[in-house]
Order: C-alpha cells, then structure tokens, then sequence
C-alpha cells in the first residue's frame, strides 16, 4: 500500500510503499477514502523535530476485523481515529473509535 511520509523538519512529502497492515484484536482495517488535513499535521510537517505519523481522521470502508470486533462488518462504512498513519491507502483503527456511517 502507499503511505504518505516525510523525512525531516519541513521536508517534502512523498509516498512510500509499505505491507499493509493487519488488524490486532479489538481493531478494524479501513480502505481510506478520506482524510483530514487539520492544523496539528501541518504543524508536525513544519515544527516537529523528527518525523511522526500523519493523519488522524479518517473515513473509509472496513475491509478487516480483528478478534473481538462487535458492532461492524466488512463492508461497513466508518469514520473514526486513527492516531497516525491515516495518511494511507489503508488504516488501522481500534474498534472504539470507529463509528459507522
């Protein structure tokens, strides 16, 4: 899958190819069809001292579920948080903080 990344303090952004990830118990897998693009992931583009995930908002379709999962299935759509790595062809959200749509 693609993910977006940068490698310093202000430094270009650029897509990276990486596995997609697999969902632990108590997560669902999301094919991003949105994110959101706020203050706090500018700010960690400009200001932060190393580079850290982007992007936290997401919506998409679940296409995986974890151990333990109630309350979604695989076709559902959702939005939820994902705390870094949203900015992605897929992410992983804890089932907690995905709500269906």
């Amino acid at each position: 899958m693609r993910r977006v990344r940068y490698a310093s303090t202000g430094g270009p952004l650029f897509l990276e190819e990486v596995p997609v990830p697999r969902p632990d118990a108590g997560e669902v897998l999301v094919r991003c069809e949105a994110v959101g693009v706020t203050l706090p992931v500018v700010r960690k583009v400009t200001e932060a001292a190393d580079p850290v995930p982007l992007g936290g908002e997401v919506a998409g379709e679940v296409v995986a579920l974890g151990a333990g999962v109630t309350g979604l299935a695989v076709g559902d759509r959702v939005t939820g948080l994902c705390f870094g790595h949203g900015y992605a062809d897929f992410a992983v959200l804890r089932r907690d903080m995905a709500s269906p749509v």
